[in-house]
C-alpha cells in the first residue's frame, strides 16, 4: 500500500532563516540570509521531488543485497599479520605510550 504525496512547493521565508541562524548562534548579513533562503528552498524542493519516487516499483540492481547475505563463519585471524611488528610478546604487540 503506497501513498504518493502531492507535490508541495516548500517555502522558506527570511524569518525562518533568521530563526535557524539564531538557534545556531550565527550572525547573518541580510544578503547572506537571502542567499541561504534560496539554497534551503532548493534543497527542500529536491527532497520533495525524491519524496515522489515510488520505491516499491524500483528493481534491485546487481550490487544490491537482494540475493541475501552470506553466513558468518568464525575462524581464527591470520597470525602472519603480526610478523612485521617490531616488538611483540606472544599474541600481544608492544607500542609506545600515548598518554
Amino acid at each position: 500500500m503506497s501513498r504518493r504525496r502531492e507535490a508541495q512547493k516548500p517555502s522558506i521565508d527570511l524569518g525562518l532563516v533568521e530563526r535557524l541562524a539564531d538557534l545556531s548562534r550565527l550572525s547573518l548579513e541580510k544578503q547572506d540570509a537571502e542567499r541561504l533562503r534560496g539554497e534551503l528552498s532548493s534543497i527542500l524542493e529536491y527532497f520533495a521531488t525524491l519524496d515522489q519516487v515510488d520505491v516499491h516499483k524500483v528493481r534491485p540492481t546487481k550490487g544490491d543485497l537482494a540475493g541475501g547475505l552470506r553466513d558468518d563463519v568464525v575462524r581464527p585471524s591470520v597470525p602472519e599479520v603480526l610478523d612485521g611488528v617490531p616488538q611483540k610478546k606472544g599474541k600481544y604487540v608492544r607500542a609506545p605510550r600515548v598518554f
